[in-house]
């Protein structure tokens, strides 16, 4: 399990995961019951369905998909861009809901002719929870897909970054919004007993808490990028890593590795990228007889590349390092933690201090 997630495979060669909690409910309602265990299932089908459709049509529009985690509301497809016209993330957007009313459209039309019984209870759930699904994911707030789908119209006439702080103002008044009816549902005398009432306040005190990091997020990204915007990758890289053959044998290696006094090592590959030496994996060292044995790939990105952009490319690497390559030259490395240092001093520094 990495990062709370466990992968199930893959379709259309994306990554499929699931979310330690989605896990959880799913064992959760098989054991209080195998129907709903099973309808929770058809669930995850679903939700599946409705990132499947934003990843293909981003694939479509040239914007490559890494993986897809499925959470207990919700689903996310990974992208390895950042920036993204307004036109085409109107599209993606946009094509999540579109499938989910869409299904919902196709279950209410097959509980016509369905037979009474469990197989219209199952027909008439997968109608309802699709028929949600779209509505919801169509909410204008981060990080729902109407939030990405205001953005992208706003984007068109105030820009960027306006577009994104408008939005989540927008975002901001939705959970405002969705406390209160939850307030006033709670409150407000019904025919609903308590146990009902306080299963809606928990599922939208969850809704809450997700809008309010989705929220958080973004904001932060925003920001991030409007600071540093001209700075490119080229003015953070790091030449602290020594250069080995991918021929070299262990022990050459390991003698290296004293002299050098360096931990990061990078081995250029027959294919001509770059790729990083796994010196820290003790089980795949033992068993490796030479460099080429223990090479992990990582991000070989261009030196044009904006700061936030390198930064969502190296985040894709377990160990956090890109390496920059002009043409089929290695200008350096860029980590995590050094680009993280920069920013930082980057955004304290006062606006007439030198940048040296």
């Amino acid at each position: 399990m990495a990062n709370g997630t466990v992968s199930i495979g893959k379709i259309f060669g994306i990554g499929i995961e699931l979310h330690w909690m989605f896990i959880l409910l799913i064992l959760f309602f098989f054991y209080i019951s195998p129907l709903f265990g099973l309808v929770w299932v058809l669930l995850f089908i679903c939700v599946l369905i409705h990132e499947l459709s934003h990843s293909v049509t981003s694939i479509r529009n040239g914007i490559n998909v890494s993986r897809i985690i499925l959470m207990p509301i919700g689903g996310a497809s990974i992208i390895e861009e950042t920036k993204i016209a307004p036109d085409v993330e109107f599209r993606i957007s946009i094509a999540g809901p579109i499938m989910s009313l869409f299904l919902g459209g196709l279950f209410g039309v097959m509980v016509i002719f369905t037979p009474p019984g469990i197989i219209t209870f199952i027909v008439q759930y997968l109608f309802l929870i699709n028929i949600l699904l779209g509505v919801f994911n169509i909410l204008p707030a981060f990080p729902m897909d109407g939030g990405r789908v205001l953005r992208s119209y706003l984007e068109k006439r105030q820009g960027a970054y306006r577009a994104t702080m408008n939005t989540l103002k927008v975002s901001k008044y939705c959970v405002a919004l969705i406390i209160i009816g939850t307030v006033a549902f709670l409150v407000i005398p019904s025919t609903y007993d308590l146990a009902y009432k306080e299963w809606i306040v928990i599922w939208n005190l969850l809704i809450v808490f997700f809008l309010y990091q989705g929220i958080t997020a973004e904001k932060a990204n925003a920001v991030l990028r409007h600071e540093t915007r001209g700075m490119k990758i080229t003015d953070v890289i790091s030449r602290k890593y020594a250069m080995v053959s991918y021929r070299m044998s262990i022990g050459r290696l390991y003698g290296l590795v004293r002299s050098r006094k360096e931990h990061i090592m990078v081995a250029k590959k027959p294919d001509g990228t770059y790729a990083l030496v796994d010196i820290f994996n003790r089980q795949g060292a033992k068993s490796a007889r030479t460099v080429a044995d223990m090479l992990i790939p990582i991000p070989n990105i261009g030196p044009d590349l904006d700061l936030v952009d390198a930064i969502a490319k190296i985040e894709t690497n377990p160990y956090r390092v890109a390496a920059v390559v002009k043409g089929k030259r290695l200008l350096g490395i860029a980590t995590s933690s050094h680009i993280n240092a920069v920013i930082t001093l980057h955004m304290a520094k006062k606006p007439d201090e030198d940048a040296t």
